[in-house]
């Protein structure tokens, strides 16, 4: 018996759409969340932490997300209370482990693999911000967003890509809902940004 022919990690059938997705998902997510603001990279994990409870929450299948969502609260909380901060690299590699789970449980809709990828919130959001503050800004003067604003703005996204569109298997409804929900985060996280200089 090969690996992939073990239950745990036998891999979904993906076709047409489905599987245009996944690929589009388990390039996009890591990349962009390689860059999220290193100035609020040690929410990342906690951030990720809510992320995997959300795909919990919206997967078909859940025998291996749940084990993914279990150490990432563990690992939330370690970062959290040692306050460790990941580089770039451990945080993109965290979101390819996140979002591969969710592809595995996935069972192959593409509806599913989307509302997994709005999952990821302000982790997708917090880039585009930046790279929109940079364009308004010169490049000495650092912009950030608020720290509640983004835990309050992620959990919002998570609760309504993994639970709002829930029945929905219409990739014409999913992806413009899921993808309107992070290009607001991404706009509302670019109009309460301040100057670093400014915060006390």
């Amino acid at each position: 018996m090969t690996l992939a022919g073990l239950p745990f990690v036998r891999p979904p059938r993906l076709h047409g759409i489905a599987a245009v997705v996944a690929l589009g998902a388990i390039v996009g997510v890591p990349l962009l969340s390689a860059f999220f603001p290193r100035s609020a990279a040690r929410l990342a994990v906690p951030l990720l932490a809510i992320t995997s409870v959300g795909i919990f929450l919206t997967v078909p299948d859940t025998e291996r997300v749940s084990l993914v969502m279990a150490v990432m609260l563990v690992a939330a909380v370690v970062c959290l209370a040692s306050e460790i901060t990941p580089n770039q690299w451990a945080i993109a590699a965290t979101a390819l482990v996140v979002i591969g789970v969710a592809i595995l449980d996935s069972a192959g809709r593409g509806a599913a693999i989307v509302r997994a990828t709005g999952c990821f919130g302000v982790l997708l959001a917090a880039p585009l911000a930046e790279w929109l503050n940079r364009l308004r800004t010169n490049a000495e003067l650092e912009r950030r967003s608020n720290t509640i604003v983004l835990v309050v703005a992620h959990c919002l996204v998570v609760g309504f890509a993994s639970r709002a569109l829930i029945r929905e298997t219409s990739m014409t409804l999913v992806v413009p809902a899921v993808g309107g929900a992070l290009f607001l985060t991404a706009v509302l996280l670019f109009a309460v940004s301040r100057p670093a200089a400014t915060e006390p």
